[in-house]
This record gives structure tokens, sequence and C-alpha cells, in this order.
């Protein structure tokens, strides 16, 4: 087990996948040892790290990124975490050289929805997709493909945590909450093929 707080211990560069966010769709994914991962827009390599942590030893998590600064930035990250056996920093675009089936998708990339079809036709069947995206707009361009390309929608969601002040004379809500970071999108591949939708998600009035 990593010491409490290990996260801290990793470099920034660009924005990461918090904590928060992160044990969310761990919750829900199940992963487990043995799996298969890709990661796409790894930056930092804060969620290629968790995602290494659940499926170590004998998984294996492919993350690929095309801005060679945070390639080198998530490489070392990744060796700070002992992970470099698990997790493979790839650069290059998203599944570039992979020829596999993964368990788990998790997009983190701008225009990620434009990645949802490329990622269906890598999942095993009963694999889940994640989308990490900050608007609200991408959440509803994300179920659109994913719909469109066979995929189930199980929920979209968003964290919200705020810390308490706890003192004798009494409790209340720090004055800075961790409030918005980005929306979680879980689609899952069906375990028998179904025909793609022929109605994506509309916005409503």
């Amino acid at each position: 087990m990593f010491p409490q707080g290990f996260h801290r211990k990793l470099k920034r560069g660009p924005a990461v996948v918090l904590p928060k966010d992160l044990g969310s769709v761990l919750a829900r994914a199940g992963l487990q040892h043995g799996d298969v991962v890709l990661d796409a827009g790894a930056g930092s390599g804060w969620a290629a790290i968790a995602w290494g942590l659940a499926v170590a030893p004998n998984g294996r998590v492919h993350s690929f990124e095309r801005r060679p600064e945070f390639a080198d930035l998530a490489e070392g990250n990744v060796r700070r975490a002992g992970l470099e056996g698990v997790v493979k920093i790839v650069r290059g675009s998203a599944f570039k050289g992979f020829k596999g089936e993964a368990d788990f998708v998790f997009l983190d990339c701008g225009d990620s929805n434009k990645l949802v079809k490329r990622a269906a036709t890598r999942m095993k069947q009963g694999g889940l997709l994640v989308g990490y995206t900050p608007h609200s707009e991408q959440m509803r361009a994300f179920v659109n493909a994913g719909l469109k390309a066979g995929l189930v929608l199980e929920e979209c969601v968003e964290n919200m945590e705020r810390q308490w002040l706890v003192r004798e004379q009494g409790c209340r809500p720090v004055n800075i909450g961790l409030i918005h970071t980005a929306f979680l999108i879980f689609m899952r591949k069906p375990a028998v093929a179904v025909p793609a939708a022929s109605k994506a998600a509309q916005p409503t009035a």
C-alpha cells in the first residue's frame, strides 16, 4: 500500500485527474490484476498510475501521449510509483501499435468523442469505456458517439467534494471546496453485439 498522500509526491504538468474522480472510476470499473487498460491522454500520468496499481502485477496499462514533454513527465511519475513493468507510456496518437483487446478504456483528451468509435473496436465484449470531459457539451458529443458505435450508456456523473472544519465550537464546511472538475461518462460494450443506436441523445429545450 502506498502511503497516504503519495500522489502529492508526483510531479504535475497538465491538469490531472484528481483522487475524487479516480476513486469513482475505480469503484465502478472493477479493475483487477491481469486486466488490460488503454488510457488516452497520459498527461502527468496520474490516471495511468491509478489503473496500474489496480491491475498489477500481471495486468498492463498502455497510456498514450502525443506531446513529448508530457510523455517525459508521465514516464518519470511512473518510475516514482515503481510501475515501469505495468504501465507503458506510448508516444504518439491514441491506440498506436496496440493490437489486442482491452478490458477498460479511459479517454481524457480534447475531442475525445472522435476517438470513441476506434476505442469501441479495441474493447473486449463487456468492456468499459469511460470519458472524462470538462464541459456538458463534450459529454453529450461523447455519449452520441458511443451510442452510434453500439455502446450502452450506463451513467454520467459529476463528483463534488468539500472538506469540513471540525472544532469544539462548531462544525462547518471550509470556505473553499473542490466542486466541478469534469463529467464522468460510463459506456459498456455489450457482451453480445447489438445494433448501433439509430438515434443519439439530443439536447432538450
